[in-house]
């Protein structure tokens, strides 16, 4: 995944992550490789949890 600094979470970019999510959230977004998504995510102790991707054209 190829990403802009996240400064609120203190990632620069390119930075490995690792985000934990529900099929719930992903299957109605079907991402593949090469799509560009957006994402919202939260901090939980160590962990990235998604609380939302969207498909961007």
């Amino acid at each position: 995944m190829r990403h802009e600094p996240v400064v609120p979470l203190g990632m620069g970019a390119m930075e490995l992550m690792a985000v934990s999510a529900s099929p719930a959230l992903l299957d109605p977004a079907a991402p593949k490789p090469g799509d560009r998504v957006k994402l919202a995510v939260r901090q939980q102790h160590d962990q990235l949890i998604l609380l939302r991707i969207e498909k961007l054209p």
